[in-house]
């Protein structure tokens, strides 16, 4: 079991995530929280025929419930699908939550910072090993922060979250950028494979208790275990955090940002126009789900299954 640590040992918190590159805070969120997102996540379960992006194949999906009740596919940004509104506002209550800004000015010593990318999986889809660097960053790059919410106990065999200790101090391999947007990202994965294997790294697996929030740098190699046994869930939100006065990696135009439900987090400002935008990229979802050949594969594929002879 990892050391964790409470909220209020802010100095032993950013000491730990310095040396190694994460550090886990136990008891971050509260239980009323989460138990007010089951409910949320049972209600949306009954959705037929949804549709939104998924983060293990980066393309659009249709929510799709396994044997054991589970959502099969993971959800990328939960926090704005459409059509949602208390789906949504109830995961933005457990990602936004006091302890995790309090933490996060702990590690950055900035007093804001903003939500760019959030994920939600129900079950572990067995993520490839990579940094968080190739795909985004702050500008200067490695400041950045990610979060990994625990929503109930992680078991081990429901593929448990891991990361390879202090690799945030060893080699960064960056996205090319002289090819079309994530071209590349086969043989990124490629040498990532390559590290770890030339370095001997070892993955360490993370068995966080509920309500445990796990922080990490964009520099430390991590991902997830395949699960082995169906019967387990591994309930849990991903959340990257810019911190305040940086701009992001690669992209120029600055958007404007607005307070989230707590001051000191901020998401991307949108208007009435992204709204029907959202709306009407639903509907290209469900285009882009129906008419697709089924043997298509993803541009961008996050499930380390699809990359069984790297290993």
């Amino acid at each position: 079991m990892s050391q964790a640590f409470l909220s209020n040992e802010t100095q032993q918190i950013k000491n730990y995530y310095q040396e190694n590159g994460y550090v886990i805070v136990k008891d971050a969120i509260s239980e009323n929280k989460i138990t007010d997102f089951i409910n949320k996540y049972e209600a949306f379960k009954v959705s037929k025929n949804y549709y939104f992006r998924s983060q293990d194949t980066n393309r659009p999906e249709k929510l799709s419930i396994n044997e054991q009740g589970f959502i099969e596919r993971s959800i990328l940004n939960p926090i704005e699908l459409v059509f949602q509104k208390d789906f949504c506002q109830s995961a933005s209550n457990i990602i936004c939550s006091n302890s995790v800004s309090q933490i996060l000015k702990t590690l950055t010593d900035k007093q804001k910072h903003t939500v760019w990318q959030t994920m939600f999986f129900d079950k572990s889809t067995g993520t490839v090993a990579h940094q968080d660097h190739y795909y985004l960053d702050s500008d200067p790059a490695g400041h950045l922060v990610a979060c990994w919410y625990a929503l109930e106990d992680i078991q081990e065999d429901a593929g448990a979250f891991f990361v390879i200790p202090k690799t945030h101090k060893g080699y960064v391999i960056s996205r090319k950028t002289d090819v079309p947007l994530f071209s590349d990202h086969e043989e990124y994965a490629q040498n990532i494979q390559k590290l770890i294997k030339e370095q001997s790294y070892q993955a360490q697996p993370l068995l966080l208790e509920k309500g445990s929030v796990l922080f990490w740098h964009p520099f430390l190699i991590h991902g997830a275990f395949q699960n082995v046994n169906p019967n387990h869930s591994r309930k849990s939100f991903t959340a990257h955090f810019l911190p305040e006065g940086y701009s992001r990696l690669g992209i120029s135009k600055v958007k404007p940002t607005i307070a989230s439900v707590n001051p000191d987090i901020n998401f991307w400002k949108k208007n009435l126009l992204h709204h029907a935008e959202a709306s009407v990229r639903y509907w290209r979802y469900w285009l882009q789900v129906n008419l697709r050949p089924k043997s298509q594969r993803p541009y961008l594929e996050m499930r380390s299954a699809k990359y069984s002879e790297l290993k």
